[in-house]
């Protein structure tokens, strides 16, 4: 099913409103032209981080800090969120802006490309791991979270179905193919639980089994 914008509207409806602080970062990020997440994705990633709640969590793209203040209001109020941001003018907004927030003592925000600072990461030591950043490492980020994931944990990643293409075989620019490799080889592994909820732009939600 397509969603249209009449039907898109309609979710959003249902989602949790923005906050002071997420009206915002949304400003901020229009302003900048820096990609965010839909309004009711960011409403399933607090579910998500609150359905234990997460105490450890990695975002890998982190723009401005939209998705990281929806991420920490789900969270445990003692949890922690490591951040990772290539860009530094907006590592520097989103520090600023979750500071603001109230949020400065819970972030870590790393200035960093995703592939050369996932690896230094701890094993199992991670709740969820959720995925934002450059379409084409998408296959390479994967290895990273389930490495990162404790058992029981979730791995999270936007922009699944990537406007339509994802679906379409007949579409091969590298993104869509290194987002349609993705999410086959989460769907194909054993490890995982995996759905695609078609909110936004498409949210892969994988459980990584506990056995």
């Amino acid at each position: 099913m397509e969603i249209n914008q009449a039907t898109a509207e309609y979710l959003d409806a249902y989602a949790e409103p923005e906050d002071e602080a997420l009206r915002a970062a949304r400003a901020l990020s229009e302003e900048e032209d820096v990609p965010l997440v839909a309004h009711v994705t960011g409403a399933w990633l607090r579910w998500l981080a609150g359905m234990q709640p997460a105490h450890d969590v990695v975002e890998v793209g982190g723009g401005v800090g939209y998705s990281a203040l929806w991420l920490l209001a789900g969270m445990h109020p003692r949890g922690m969120l490591t951040t990772i941001e290539i860009d530094p003018d907006r590592r520097s907004r989103a520090q600023r802006l979750l500071t603001h927030a109230g949020h400065g003592q819970r972030v870590r925000s790393i200035l960093g490309a995703g592939l050369t600072v996932l690896p230094k990461l701890a094993d199992g030591s991670y709740d969820l791991v959720f995925i934002d950043a450059v379409k084409t490492e998408y296959p390479a980020y994967l290895a990273h979270a389930k490495r990162l994931l404790r058992a029981g944990g979730l791995l999270v990643a936007d922009n699944v179905l990537w406007r339509g293409k994802v679906a379409d075989a007949s579409i091969r620019d590298e993104n869509t193919v290194a987002l349609r490799t993705f999410t086959t080889t989460v769907h194909d592994d054993p490890a995982f639980d995996a759905q695609i909820v078609p909110v936004g732009d498409g949210l892969l939600v994988a459980r990584l089994r506990a056995d």
